[in-house]
């Protein structure tokens, strides 16, 4: 964990030698791997939901598993690299390199590798089958541990309420291996960075959760519904994940974070100008009512209609020009 980023590093050693034979790293914001597993919270177009994010993963890994069945190729090189290139789909983002997600499903991905490495074809994919199995029970148990231990809305102390919680109902916060210090950047200036070599998959979610609860909070992003963590006393509305999906096209290629902080600044500066652009329409629309120009039932229905529309302008769903041109498109007529 450093600056912002959770760096996953995959290294690989061919069995004749100490080189490296796949050297690999992946980064995401702090709290995204284990918020892209859980999945969105709410129904939201492009956006996997907990049983479309496992299927996601399943559907990758069975592809790799027919891949490996049915090349002719012995080459274990050429295997790796074939997995490689179909797994490419999960853990990269589609319009921006630089971030990885669905970094919890990366042990499946490095056991098939090194199944391949070890067996070449005639690996058997009996441990990463228990890999995929333990992805499916932990997004239950995480899913717990982000909203009752974790979510800053509701605990803003996650370490006393740990103590309150049933602990069968979240990951174990007990791990073992490798853990040392790394410096980096020697000449602007030393950074230590903690890393950790896990023993097995269970340990690796096991340190990612002890050190949430003594470092982190988590929020649930206000634009793509997912956790993420931030460590900061102020609370942050949202995720450092790419879009890759939106209403607004231009919104793709930016980050939550950046789309968010600009809704927020156009729901303040346009606030008042939604209220009163809403307030003359409906002083309007009454009066013709009252003249009866119009009927009861239609005008309870359309100041329904208004107030949800208004809503959704100060919230930032839609733009102060998309607000005046449904009030334009939706004059009342007898």
């Amino acid at each position: 964990m450093s600056d912002g980023k959770e760096l996953f590093f995959v290294t690989g050693k061919d069995e004749n030698g100490p080189d490296d034979l796949i050297p690999m790293s992946f980064t995401c914001g702090y709290g995204v791997a284990f918020g892209d597993l859980i999945g969105s919270v709410e129904q939201m177009d492009g956006i996997p939901d907990p049983e479309k994010a496992i299927s996601l993963i399943e559907e990758t890994y069975e592809a790799i598993k027919a891949l490996i069945h049915s090349t002719r190729s012995r080459d274990k090189v050429d295997m790796i690299n074939a997995v490689l290139s179909t797994s490419n789909r999960l853990f990269k983002s589609e319009v921006d390199s630089s971030d990885s997600r669905n970094l919890l499903a990366l042990p499946l991905l490095v056991e098939v590798i090194s199944g391949i490495v070890k067996s070449g074809k005639k690996y058997n994919f009996k441990t990463s089958d228990k890999i995929l199995s333990s992805l499916k029970k932990y997004q239950k148990l995480l899913t717990v541990f982000a909203e009752d231990v974790m979510l800053y809305d509701k605990n803003n102390e996650p370490a006393i309420a740990l103590t309150k919680i049933d602990r069968n109902k979240i990951p174990s916060l007990s791990y073992s291996g490798l853990t040392s210090v790394m410096v980096n950047n020697p000449y602007s200036g030393p950074k230590y960075i903690e890393t950790f070599v896990p023993d097995t998959f269970d340990d690796l979610i096991s340190y990612l959760c002890n050190k949430y609860v003594q470092y982190y909070h988590f929020q649930c992003c206000s634009n793509c519904r997912r956790y993420f963590a931030f460590a900061t006393d102020s609370k942050i509305k949202n995720c450092p994940r790419v879009i890759e999906t939106a209403r607004y096209e231009k919104d793709i290629g930016k980050t939550c974070f950046a789309v968010g902080h600009l809704r927020s600044h156009v729901r303040n500066l346009y606030s008042d100008e939604t209220q009163i652009l809403y307030q003359r329409n409906y002083k309007a629309t009454f009066a013709r009512k009252k003249k009866g120009q119009i009927s009861e039932d239609h005008f309870a229905v359309w100041s329904e209609m208004a107030r949800a529309m208004r809503d959704l302008c100060l919230s930032g769903e839609i733009t102060y020009e998309e607000l005046e041109q449904w009030f334009k498109e939706n004059y009342l007529r007898e």
